[in-house]
């Protein structure tokens, strides 16, 4: 659940500027410019003026992905990627539309490749985040811990990443118990195999015998 509110505010401000070139389109333009106006939301590659392909195609996966339709998130997600395989913001976006879909693996994949990439502190810490999250549900627990740990570093180093340090430290935590738990059950059910065994053996030594005394 954090996971999901962690990435709303970036997601929100991001496509801010889209929405905004969005509406700005569809304002009637002034009477001397009705001949020349362009049709459809301004364009600026830059997108500081208008709406940037690339984010025009963050846009489009974000509509889908918030309509549930995931596999068609995955492509607007992975057209941005292809005007600009740079920027970390579609990674991100890909991976969580992955992750939706059932498919933690290429999530993770993508994810990691996203750490490659450029973006705001802010948006790095993220990743970090839904990717140690996703190795915690995965019961990767020794990989879990050391990402939690990864994701607490950033934040310590990074005072504008806006985190969530006592997060880290409370699923580490909780990383430990979840390890001596499975330690403890492991040590339980060897006994308890040791013992059926033991009477497995024994009921068949006492057939053994009664089959002798007949």
């Amino acid at each position: 659940m954090q996971a999901r509110v962690l990435f709303a505010s970036l997601v929100a401000s991001s496509l801010a500027l889209a929405g905004t070139a969005l509406a700005q389109s569809k304002a009637p333009p002034a009477k001397s410019d009705a001949a020349t106006a362009p049709k459809g939301p301004l364009k600026d590659p830059a997108n500081q003026k208008g709406i940037s392909p690339y984010m025009e195609a963050i846009a489009k996966g974000e509509a889908a992905f918030v309509a549930r339709d995931f596999p068609a998130a995955v492509v607007g997600f992975q057209d941005a990627i292809k005007i600009d395989g740079q920027q970390m913001l579609a990674f991100y976006r890909l991976g969580e539309a992955q992750l939706a879909a059932g498919k933690p693996e290429e999530a993770e994949a993508i994810w990691n490749s996203a750490l490659t990439k450029t973006g705001p502190d802010e948006l790095k810490a993220k990743v970090l985040f839904v990717l140690a999250d996703l190795r915690e549900r995965q019961k990767k627990m020794p990989e879990a811990k050391e990402a939690w740990g990864q994701y607490a570093a950033f934040l310590k180093e990074k005072a504008d990443a806006k985190g969530y340090a006592a997060t880290s430290d409370e699923r580490q935590k909780m990383v430990d118990r979840r390890v001596k738990d499975e330690k403890d059950y492991a040590a339980v059910k060897e006994r308890i195999t040791k013992r059926q065994e033991e009477r497995e053996k024994e009921a068949t030594e006492n057939a053994k015998k009664d089959k002798r005394n007949k």
